[in-house]
């Protein structure tokens, strides 16, 4: 079996730690890397070479600038890509938090900008990847996922399945508080992607969900992920919310916090990673390879230790710098994230084995106000065939008009990245809760459009010259 990684980035180790780990149930043979950046390509394809040596890989490594090379005979796909890379991230960021609106990379504008970007570039692999790999799966973790996702199942003839690392996490930190194996539990989980809920936990057949909320005030002591939200909200809505509705219950806070840490998420990682790929490269061109491989375990568990810091208020100045001691091999390396959900995939349809994983997929047409084909995150049950939503019962009232207006505004989205459409991308921003303003709408698009020009080409002569800003 032949894996394609479409994008060499930063996180390539860790994903490749995983596959070895697992290699003889995943029956590898090859894993080829592909990224547009030959730099990077040649320092990343240098180190994934080494730390396979070093961990006993038992596939071959290989890499190559050529998409159809490297894909050609791929079974499976993993696809994160970072279209612009930091650098752009944090104009996504910075210009939303000019006009007091939260920036962020995959929740508001800033996902919104960077499902400009990205969507046009992975409709032309796809075209590529349709020709070379008609078979494959593609398992999309590029954010922002759910959206993505949606673009490439309606815009392609590929067989895709997104993936994030939330919900695993969430069952998880569940299944340690509650004293449990984490396959004990089963979480009914429901919504869009950084946009659910956990209605029900049932242990045993039975749901301790109730439980659960009245014990709040202790699973939010043991994890940082709960102690985001005040007790009396989650009890009010009567389910487990997803870290990323943080954003929009605190959204005021959420933008005092990240405006009074001086910097942005986006510039806390290109101060980790800008240095990190430079020493990468500097020591795999003196044959310093364990060197290499002890620098990336460090800078990797410092940039760990800073999610959502800047959001919530909480912040490490060491891990901020990217200058802490970071933290053992078995930390660095501990929770699989995203590639251990990649990985749940691909192993139940390569196996036959059914597995029921949280999965961003179609067709979960019984919630009645989402359309048949329209991408949800949902419990799904995967095997030879491939996912498969289980069903659900209807939304609550109380999360409806949320879920609803977040869709809309993904449609939106993806039409206004596909078509140019600057109608479309202002709609967009308009209809999202983050900001809900027409006139702040066409000011966010308008300086995106000209700060992105370079990445934006459908949109050539449009939005930012016929509309200046108000």
């Amino acid at each position: 079996m032949k894996l394609l990684l479409l994008g060499a980035g930063i996180r390539t180790p860790l994903l490749l730690h995983g596959l070895i780990r697992r290699q003889e149930t995943l029956n590898l043979s090859e894993v080829a890397l592909y990224d547009d950046d030959p730099a990077r390509l040649a320092t990343m394809g240098a180190v994934a070479t080494a730390f396979g040596e070093k961990h006993g890989a038992r596939f071959t490594i290989s890499y190559a600038d050529d998409l159809a090379k490297a894909a050609r005979g791929a079974g499976f796909i993993f696809s994160a890509i970072r279209v612009g890379q930091e650098r752009n991230r944090i104009l996504d960021e910075r210009i939303p938090l000019r006009h007091g609106v939260l920036g962020q990379e995959t929740t508001g504008p800033g996902g919104f900008a960077m499902a400009l970007r990205t969507i046009p570039v992975l409709l032309r692999y796809a075209r590529t990847l349709e020709a070379v790999a008609p078979e494959a799966w593609l398992v999309n973790f590029t954010n922002p996922a759910g959206v993505i996702t949606q673009a490439l199942l309606d815009h392609t003839e590929l067989r895709v399945v997104g993936i994030c690392d939330t919900p695993p996490a969430m069952r998880a930190s569940l299944a340690q508080f509650l004293g449990r194996p984490e396959d004990d539990l089963f979480l009914d989980y429901f919504g869009l992607n950084h946009l659910g809920w956990v209605r029900r936990v049932l242990v045993d057949g039975q749901d301790v969900l109730p439980d659960l909320l009245d014990r709040y005030e202790g699973l939010a002591a043991e994890g940082h992920e709960w102690a985001l939200f005040e007790p009396e909200l989650v009890r009010s809505y009567g389910m487990l919310p997803n870290e990323y509705l943080y954003y929009y219950y605190y959204r005021e806070q959420v933008v005092a916090n990240i405006q009074a840490s001086g910097s942005t998420r986006g510039e806390q990682i290109l101060g980790i990673n800008e240095p990190l790929w430079r020493e990468l490269g500097d020591q795999m061109a003196a044959g310093r390879v364990e060197d290499a491989l002890q620098t990336y375990e460090r800078r990797m568990a410092s940039r760990n230790q800073t999610y959502m810091a800047r959001e919530s208020g909480r912040l490490s100045s060491e891990a901020e710098e990217g200058t802490g001691s970071g933290g053992t091999d078995a930390s660095v390396f501990a929770g699989e994230g995203y590639a251990g959900q990649a990985m749940a995939v691909m192993a139940a349809i390569v196996r036959g084995e059914k597995a029921t994983l949280v999965l961003n997929v179609r067709g979960q047409s019984s919630w009645g106000d989402l359309a048949p084909d329209d991408v949800v995150e949902t419990p799904t049950l995967v095997d030879q065939q491939g996912p498969r939503p289980l069903a659900q019962a209807p939304m609550p009232e109380s999360v409806r008009p949320l879920i609803t207006a977040i869709k809309a505004y993904e449609r939106l989205t993806i039409e206004a990245a596909v078509t140019g459409s600057y109608a479309a991308a202002v709609k967009a921003l308009t209809i999202h809760p983050l900001v809900m303003s027409y006139s702040l709408a066409r000011c966010i698009v308008d300086e995106y459009l000209q700060a992105h020009q370079a990445f934006l080409p459908q949109f050539s002569d449009r939005g930012a010259a016929a509309h200046p800003p108000l």
